[in-house]
């Protein structure tokens, strides 16, 4: 079918691409399905706002993102390179681009710890089994639903698109790093977005940088490289996540035993159903809002270890951690053994973490070619990017205000002090 096009082009305020274009009706109207609207109801960062008050922007935002940032890049390889030479391909990356993320839930990675779900699996799910964004997509033709979640999943005929939604240089990446900074506020975080798209090509089924572009991907590499280490791995988000996840898993057993006097109906599917028998409208029945006014509620559950971890989520009460030495299972056990013998349940309440961190965490997967076409892993040309060296770092988490130094429980403090490392 032909194209259609607005007559006008709408265009979306954004603060990290200044404007966001759209001129397709079809990304105008995937745009306003239900299920994409859910995103605003998502954190893009988790947990985070407990630790960087201004990272409390959303799932849509990031994915409207992600959508201009691969217009942008199909532009400048159309002017130069003549690629897309397809309509339909050039709709396969958008939409692929903005609907990348449709299927997080709540909370994202620590709901999907606690509940055993898979946000790529709803994404799939979402594209194939939702009337509205699925018919959508069918106004292309039939097969389109199918080709723009087979490129999400990478697994697809289109090798090159899956390339730039999922690879160590992709739209997804090149968004967020840039957003994230700019909502948490941090500096380092940011590189050159614009140079780095007009310093990349396609070639065969990859996407390579040209020699002259090294300089620019390092930028993007550090700022990759800072900002898990400084944002996403920071102590204390992880240990927010870790205290979202023990009030879930304790709801969910007490849900289990029948003891969990509050648990909305949106909630009901996942601590009852196996993720594959759960149905995509109840998927997209649950958001954040659903989950705040279940904690809210759950403070006051005649539970104490469910309303004391639901409290110090609300309440911003976070665990604290000590930086430790790798621990065997002995050791652990024998600190399980102790937070257990004070009444403390050391399945929510004690949790060892380990947390890789670092460098350019996969020395393969950016290309660069030089003027006599020869292909180089980026960190064979790159000494800056060769020296970045991940390493995985030991936490325990613990509730410090439980455990202080003169309280009832001044043993078990001092043994935790006791791991206490440098790191």
């Amino acid at each position: 079918m032909p194209t259609q096009w607005f007559a006008e082009e709408k265009v979306l305020k954004d603060p990290i691409h200044d404007w966001i274009y759209i001129k397709d009706p079809l990304i105008w109207n995937l745009i306003n399905t239900r299920a994409f609207q859910r995103l605003r109801r998502i954190k893009q960062l988790g947990t985070s706002y407990l630790v960087f008050h201004g990272s409390e922007h959303s799932r849509l935002t990031h994915s409207l993102g992600t959508y201009e940032t691969m217009r942008k890049l199909l532009s400048h390889f159309h002017r130069n390179h003549g690629w897309p030479d397809e309509e339909r391909v050039e709709k396969l990356a958008l939409c692929a681009a903005l609907l990348h993320d449709i299927g997080h839930g709540p909370f994202s990675h620590s709901f999907e710890t606690a509940f055993q779900t898979h946000h790529e699996n709803w994404t799939q799910r979402i594209l194939m089994e939702d009337s509205e964004v699925n018919g959508i997509l069918r106004s292309v033709d039939e097969q389109f639903p199918q080709d723009v979640a087979g490129i999400i999943a990478k697994d697809s005929k289109y090798p090159l698109l899956v390339q730039i939604i999922s690879s160590q240089l992709d739209v997804d990446r090149m968004d967020y790093l840039l957003r994230d900074a700019f909502n948490t506020g941090v500096i380092y975080g940011k590189y050159e977005l614009e140079r780095l798209i007009r310093v990349m090509r396609p070639y065969e089924n990859d996407i390579v940088i040209k020699s002259s572009g090294i300089h620019t991907v390092e930028q993007y590499v550090l700022a990759r490289y800072f900002m898990y280490t400084q944002v996403y791995l920071h102590h204390k988000t992880v240990g927010s996540d870790l205290l979202l996840r023990s009030v879930m898993l304790r709801a969910k057993a007490l849900f289990g035993k029948g003891l969990l006097q509050y648990h909305p109906v949106e909630l009901v599917p996942f601590f009852s159903k196996r993720e594959s028998d759960i149905q995509v409208s109840e998927y997209l029945s649950l958001d954040e809002s659903i989950m705040l006014h279940a904690f809210q509620r759950w403070r006051s559950e005649s539970d104490p270890i469910l309303a004391d971890l639901a409290s110090r989520f609300l309440d911003r009460r976070l665990f604290a951690s000590v930086a430790c030495d790798k621990q065997t299972e002995d050791s652990l056990q024998e600190m399980r053994d102790a937070f257990q013998a004070t009444g403390l349940d050391p399945h929510y309440y004690l949790i060892y973490q380990e947390i890789a961190t670092g460098g350019f965490l996969y020395k393969e997967g950016i290309r660069v070619i030089d003027e006599q076409g020869m292909l180089r892993e980026i960190h064979e040309v790159s000494h800056l990017i060769n020296s970045l060296v991940p390493e995985i770092r030991y936490r325990l988490y613990y509730p410090k205000d439980a455990i202080t130094a003169d309280g009832e429980f001044a043993s078990l403090y001092d043994r935790l002090q006791q791991l206490k490392t440098g790191n």
